[in-house]
């Protein structure tokens, strides 16, 4: 089931804001098997399914009062409790058996793309989720390759300077100079903890673009996925796109 159609069978737009969080979490558990999650990144799906985005300090409050929720693997994960999860089985039994074919959100939740208006910018999307369910793990990493790339570009347009990072033929330079500059200009307002991150997955896709004897790996996504994720929506932000 796509997280759209769970939201209206399930009248989120009928429930406060920490049913809404304990009901992504178990659609998330039960038919992603993504068990932890970020506050960030509920906060953007909860926005890209059209709702009022939380603010991230209150919302936290209301996870950590709440017995619906534990600390998850890290300190900014969280996972949904077994006893919230026991009760929202019960109630809702037949979710993770739906023979529909799920092509959505394992990287990126394609509802949060499509706010862009940008075709082709979902289209990637939709291959980065679906080479990954496929266990197509190479081409995944690839592809989030290639739309960290475009999204750079997109940033250093929205803020007028694109012409600084194109060589004497105007061709847009190397990623890896698209990232060394964006991290250094002041006009690409990038996060300290983007700037920490965004090269790492530069490298994944290089690995398995150059590397002879590398495969990618499930994990070596999946131990990104969040941070990736969250520098996506950062880069769709800077970038005027959403």
């Amino acid at each position: 089931m796509k997280i759209d159609v769970f939201s209206i069978k399930n009248k989120l737009s009928e429930k406060n804001e920490l049913e809404k969080v304990e009901l992504l979490a178990f659609y998330f558990f039960e038919n992603k098997a993504q068990q932890e999650f970020s506050i960030p990144d509920m906060a953007a799906v909860l926005f890209g399914l059209g709702f009022a985005k939380p603010n991230l300090s209150r919302l936290k409050g209301k996870i950590l009062k709440s017995q619906s929720f534990i600390k998850g693997s890290q300190d900014n994960l969280y996972r949904i409790s077994q006893k919230k999860y026991n009760e929202l089985k019960e109630k809702l039994p037949n979710l993770s058996s739906s023979e529909e074919i799920i092509s959505d959100d394992s990287i990126i939740p394609e509802i949060l793309i499509q706010n862009s208006k940008r075709q082709y910018l979902a289209r990637i999307v939709q291959q980065i989720n679906s080479t990954y369910e496929k266990n197509s793990f190479d081409a995944c990493a690839l592809m989030m390759r290639r739309l960290l790339e475009i999204l750079l570009i997109h940033c250093f347009e929205a803020a007028e300077i694109q012409e600084q990072v194109k060589d004497e033929e105007g061709n847009y330079q190397s990623l890896k100079n698209l990232i060394n500059k964006a991290i250094s200009k002041p006009e690409i307002k990038l996060s300290p903890e983007t700037k920490k991150e965004i090269d790492h997955f530069r490298e994944l896709g290089n690995l398995s673009a150059h590397r002879i004897k590398y495969n990618c790996r499930r994990d070596d996504i999946r131990s990104i996925r969040l941070t990736y994720r969250a520098t996506i929506e950062e880069l769709l932000y800077l970038a005027k796109l959403i």
